[in-house]
């Protein structure tokens, strides 16, 4: 304990009122060769902790159970930080944050972690070991890391920090502790043969998989990872998600291999677009059946996959003090009539103290398709003051002949622990495609859009609020000539109680104009004009109990405060989680839709409204091994 260091200075980041509350928290840390260890010793009487347990990354929303973590910045540059935390029943969460406040829970590290709990608190160990991931090379002896810890309370829904920020305010990593370390050349060799037997008895196919993954960090700043004919068939499946508008869902990648250190090559606008979208390695084959004879044809169309088998995928990080370098490459497996495609990308950054600038390129070849698309970008960050930070990326598509342009640029301005405030400018021409190995919502696309938020963090020991928050969100839309489509206004009240509930009540006014995404860019019919909508929604979030929780939510609105409508909708739902022990958890959700003249595009020109109505019951059991 001697040669622990200590950190005890704690404020209150929500409600965001950055009072010192000092006294209940605190933190011990050592480290050695192997990582950095942490010791949480939180002072709590024991009726009021929550050690209710969860499936990892699952307890945020509601949180489950008391909880502690740190995040931490390996090289000390604001750009990319890790986030571990541990709740009182030794449930964990972890992720990535990157662009200051952006949080990504796909990402999860080898890391352990351990609690118990006493008549006086409940105490918490985190061990990260040096090689989670790589790190830029530093001078001297020592390494630098920022780093903030924080501490949720949920019988009474507070949480503080050892920073004054949150991922839930504008200013976040930029605000961050620092701390030396001992530095430590970590070389760490893992290596992952795998054998996999599949019997279909539908198809009374059998098939047979051999294959590695390698994970090699050759030192703190330099990591190979590598992956040979790999078999994600254990991978988490996705939510099912019915869509029939003219957009493409987005779905992240739960793939181990691609979702871990992948961090250096998110070069996105919140999830406008994303520059790499990896779902695209190992997607479906391209096809084109239409070309071979009438018998072929026949063969080609039942062989058809919903993926594709993956030859090899590599991915190099190198980190050091002037520029960062990464290299990702894939190649898939060819199949009956297909040919696999093969994607590469190249990421530079150059970064200093207020100023970063980065460079991303994709190249993607279909054989198939006969296609190659090229992408190149370059983003920047400038923080013009401790209160002004201005970012943006500007994008330029070649797909075969055909070129196209984009750009986002922004602002996020916090003077005050009670104003944020922010705005940016997106623009896409018609011909940007990022789909061959990126993911872009729409093209065709110009808006201006900001939002502006005021917080009510301090109220008397004798009100029933803890804490209120005024929102207001507008947007400007146009299509890239410049023709108005329906821009929203918004506006929500947001109201913590002391009780631990919070109610919010939103309303949204959205003008008439064109929606120029329905009828699929159809030369005779290329937009309908959409009325004015309106509406509100209110939601409620229960207080929170040892036993259950629960949630409720109404909307009764015109169209979307993002998406154009012709009638009237009313939707209400209900959550209900029941939690008999600490390990075993029972919940139910329950959602009513009804919707008046819904449009639903049928083909080319040809529209048509129905009256719909939907239900969706979910009920999920989950049982944990209980804490011994």
């Amino acid at each position: 304990m001697a040669n622990c260091k200590e950190i005890n200075k704690f404020y209150e980041v929500f409600p965001f009122s950055l009072n010192d509350v000092s006294g209940n928290t605190r933190v011990l840390i050592l480290d050695d060769e192997k990582g950095i260890y942490f010791g949480f010793i939180n002072a709590q009487s024991s009726e009021s902790i929550r050690a209710n347990q969860h499936q990892r990354d699952q307890g945020a929303r509601p949180p489950v159970g008391d909880q502690v973590g740190v995040t931490l910045d390996f090289d000390n540059d604001g750009k990319t930080a890790y986030r571990f935390s541990v709740n009182a029943g030794n449930s964990i969460n972890d992720g990535t944050v990157i662009n200051e406040n952006e949080q990504n829970l796909d990402w999860d590290g080898d890391w352990l972690s351990a609690t118990s709990i006493s008549d006086i608190g409940w105490y918490a160990e985190i061990f990260i070991p040096w090689a989670i991931t790589s790190m830029k090379s530093q001078k001297g002896d020592e390494r630098t890391i920022g780093f903030c810890f924080y501490r949720m309370m949920i019988a009474e829904y507070k949480v503080s920090a050892t920073c004054k920020g949150s991922p839930y305010v504008n200013k976040f990593l930029s605000v961050f502790d620092v701390m030396n370390f001992k530095k430590y050349e970590v070389s760490q060799l893992d290596f992952f043969p795998y054998v996999t037997l599949s019997d279909d008895t539908a198809t009374k196919e059998n098939d047979t998989k051999v294959g590695a993954e390698v994970f090699w960090k050759i030192d703190s700043s330099k990591q190979l990872n590598a992956t040979f004919n790999p078999d994600f068939g254990q991978v988490e499946s996705d939510e099912l998600v019915v869509n029939f508008s003219a957009t493409e869902t987005y779905y992240s990648d739960k793939r181990p291999f691609f979702a871990e250190n992948q961090s250096m090559f998110e070069v996105q606008g919140y999830q406008m677009f994303y520059v790499i979208n990896t779902r695209r390695i190992g997607a479906a084959p391209d096809y084109n059946c239409s070309i071979l004879s009438s018998n072929l044809t026949s063969m080609c169309n039942e062989s058809k996959k919903g993926t594709s088998d993956i030859d090899l995928a590599v991915r190099y990080i190198q980190q050091t003090e002037n520029l960062d370098f990464g290299f990702l490459g894939a190649s898939e497996k060819d199949e009956d009539f297909s040919q696999g495609r093969d994607f590469y990308a190249t990421k530079l950054r150059k970064t200093n103290k207020n100023f970063s600038f980065g460079y991303l390129g994709t190249y993607v070849e279909r054989p198939v398709l006969n296609r190659e698309a090229t992408v190149h970008t370059a983003d920047f960050e400038y923080w013009a003051s401790e209160d002004l930070r201005v970012s943006g990326v500007l994008m330029n598509s070649k797909v075969n002949d055909q070129e196209g342009y984009g750009f986002r640029v922004g602002y996020g301005y916090t003077p005050s622990k009670t104003f944020s405030g922010g705005m940016g400018i997106w623009y896409f021409d018609e011909e940007i495609d990022l789909s061959d190995m990126g993911y872009l919502f729409r093209n065709d696309q110009a808006f201006f859009s900001g939002r502006f938020e005021w917080k009510q963090p301090e109220f008397p020991e004798t009100s029933l609020t803890r804490e209120r928050r005024y929102q207001l969100d507008f947007t400007y839309e146009t299509d890239s000539k410049g023709n108005k489509e329906t821009p929203p206004i918004s506006l929500t009240l947001t109201n913590g109680f002391k009780s631990s509930s919070q109610a919010t009540l939103k309303t949204f006014y959205r003008l008439s104009g064109r929606d120029t995404l329905i009828t699929r860019k159809y030369e005779q019919a290329p937009f309908v004009n959409m009325p004015t909508g309106y509406g509100y929604e209110f939601e409620y979030m229960g207080p929170s109990r040892e036993f259950f929780q629960y949630m409720f939510h109404f909307n009764r609105r015109k169209g979307e405060e993002y998406m154009p409508g012709l009638g009237w909708t009313t939707m209400y739902d209900f959550f209900l989680e029941v939690s008999p022990s600490e390990s075993l958890s029972l919940s139910v959700f329950y959602q009513e839709h009804e919707e008046d003249d819904w449009l639903n595009w049928i083909q080319e020109n040809l529209l048509a409204t129905y009256d719909m109505k939907q239900r969706v019951t979910v009920q999920v059991l989950i049982g944990l091994k209980a804490k011994t």
